[in-house]
């Protein structure tokens, strides 16, 4: 698989908008890519923006940045001290700054290299190797759980830049049918050979987000790497006492949702303690980067009790990650590959 196909859609193309719900509390406006929106123990939302760095907003107004080129996702600690990932580049094979940053009074500190770790350790064991720092979860001013979408792992990071692997997650066996179905298959087109491609074939899992829940356990959602199919991205709950597990084998790594989501892009708990979960497209990751054909995100509100699942927003033009304000409010990122036009919003 190429490079492009590996990685998250990491580039910033002006694709065809999806109209989306109607919204309000919109603050719009930023360069873009947007990778992860957090709350800050005061209320402000911190939004992680890969072309500037993180960005505090209040009162609908977007505050003074702090300096942080290629970050992904940031996750406070209190109100002036948070961790921050920053991802790929154009070669995740490659040393491009993937790194865990500790920020403080507005400096950024590397914590660890992350890439260096998937260079040496490569947990996953997938030749060639590559990483993409996408998920930040703070526990706190010591540590913090970081989830690598192109190593395919947890990792649990300490402030001194140990790095200990907590969970690795599967290849898994997939249906070829939506890349079919978006090049245009059968008829002759740009993308005709993705038509001779078997009906099944492994794919990466990819995982993009962690979220820790009510009951201590650590919820890790996948987005699914190439061929992008449908209904086939899982959600896993880890163990806080995990160490190397292979999920899936492991009793430290299970799966709650076993399927049924597409492109899971990003993960929250509620107030009301349910679990939602933010679908970057309902075409898949391979509708907006390689087809340029999006339908829309979406939103769902998951009981972990019942294992039940209903749609919150749907029709979210280039969702990519969503948070919980103070107050209970919840708000997204759409847009938010396209410079200019990515833009934070208050779902309804």
């Amino acid at each position: 698989m190429t490079n492009s196909m590996k990685r998250i859609a990491v580039i910033a193309v002006a694709l065809a908008l999806v109209a989306g719900p109607a919204v309000g509390g919109a603050v719009g406006g930023f360069n873009g890519p947007l990778f992860g929106l957090s709350t800050a123990p005061n209320g402000a939302l911190l939004l992680a923006d890969a072309s500037t760095g993180v960005i505090p907003i209040r009162n609908d107004i977007a505050g003074s940045a702090i300096t942080l080129p290629g970050v992904t996702d940031i996750s406070p600690v209190t109100n002036t001290v948070m961790w921050a990932t920053t991802g790929a580049g154009e070669n995740p094979e490659e040393d491009t700054g993937q790194a865990l940053y500790q920020i403080s009074r507005g400096q950024a500190s590397m914590v660890a290299n992350l890439y260096t770790f998937e260079a040496t350790s490569n947990p996953d064991g997938n030749d060639p190797f590559d990483s993409n720092p996408f998920d930040v979860q703070s526990l706190g001013s010591r540590s913090a759980l970081v989830v690598d979408a192109g190593g395919n792992d947890l990792l649990r990071v300490s402030d001194r830049g140990q790095v200990r692997v907590l969970a690795v997650f599967p290849d898994s066996l997939v249906s070829t049918a939506n890349l079919k179905s978006l090049a245009g298959c059968p008829e002759p087109g740009p993308f005709v050979f993705f038509c001779d491609f078997p009906a099944m074939m492994p794919a990466q899992s990819t995982p993009t987000s962690v979220a820790i829940g009510p009951d201590g356990y650590y919820y890790v959602g996948e987005l699914r790497g190439f061929p992008a199919p449908t209904n086939a991205s899982s959600i896993w709950r880890v163990s806080p006492r995990a160490s190397w597990a292979q999920c899936g084998s492991s009793p430290d790594c299970v799966k709650v949702f076993d399927g049924g989501f597409t492109s899971i892009i990003d993960l929250a708990f509620g107030p009301d303690g349910n679990l939602y979960v933010a679908e970057l497209d309902e075409g898949s990751w391979a509708a907006v980067e390689i087809f340029q054909t999006p339908l829309g995100g979406t939103v769902s509100s998951c009981s972990l009790a019942s294992l039940t699942c209903s749609d919150v927003a749907t029709g979210l033009p280039m969702l990519t990650t969503i948070t919980f304000g103070k107050d209970g409010s919840l708000w997204a990122a759409q847009n938010a590959l396209i410079p200019g036009l990515a833009e934070v919003v208050q779902l309804p």
